[in-house]
């Protein structure tokens, strides 16, 4: 009688294609963070440089905020979709403006990185109420707010005191407050204590000043301006 050898046991399947899965995605996983981490470093650089380029035009070096991802895509081809501006302490002849924050839209670096333009920019500029009374040479004037267009004052002429109330529009270039309202004398009493203009200067990137609102934080004056050149 012929004896047959058993067929030889096939062994298992299955369990390296886990295994080499793991490893390429282990592998993808790293390439990713090797490359999200470049890109950061990247946009980090490019950052610090365009901040360089235009602190000519600032009184200060402004933060700025390169915004998409990936970053090398925009910096290879040296356009640049949304940046942001911010800068704190501008001081522009008697006004300062304590804060000025801008959306740049279209942003392009010439083959150097050390020049380029801008298509749009849109942002705002605060004004303290206290540096508004200093640029009008009244810095013991104290203002508040009393509404989207409107500031509150507390007028000491010596023998009345009394709290006014004064409207504040754009004139041209100008920040305009013309008292509306007074409690506590009358408004002819007033006299030029709460009628006054405050021209805004020249603002840094050729930034024009459109319209004014009044916060919390002050004035805030919006600006924009339109294929600015920098560096």
């Amino acid at each position: 009688m012929t004896a047959y050898e058993p067929w030889p046991k096939t062994p298992p399947r299955g369990r390296r294609k886990p295994r080499r899965f793991l490893g390429v995605l282990l592998v993808l996983i790293a390439l990713i963070a090797i490359m999200v981490i470049v890109d950061r470093v990247a946009v980090a650089y490019a950052e610090n440089t365009i901040a360089d380029d235009i602190r000519k035009q600032f009184t200060t070096k402004p933060d700025v905020t390169i915004k998409g991802f990936p970053f090398l895509t925009q910096a290879i081809s040296r356009d640049f979709h949304d940046v942001r501006l911010s800068a704190l302490g501008i001081q522009e002849g008697p006004l300062r403006i304590s804060r000025l924050d801008a959306a740049a839209r279209g942003v392009h670096l010439d083959s150097s990185y050390q020049k380029g333009t801008i298509d749009n920019l849109d942002g705002t500029g605060v004004i303290t109420f206290s540096d508004l009374s200093g640029a009008a040479g009244q810095p013991d004037l104290t203002l508040s707010p009393a509404g989207p267009d409107k500031v509150q004052a507390k007028i000491d002429l010596g023998a009345v005191e009394g709290t006014a109330t004064a409207k504040v529009t754009k004139v041209g270039n100008q920040i305009q407050i013309h008292g509306v309202s007074v409690e506590g004398f009358p408004l002819s009493e007033l006299g030029q204590k709460l009628d006054f203009s405050v021209p805004v200067p020249a603002l840094p990137m050729g930034l024009t000043f459109q319209s004014l609102s009044i916060t919390s934080k002050g004035v805030v004056l919006h600006v924009t301006g339109a294929h600015i050149p920098f560096g």
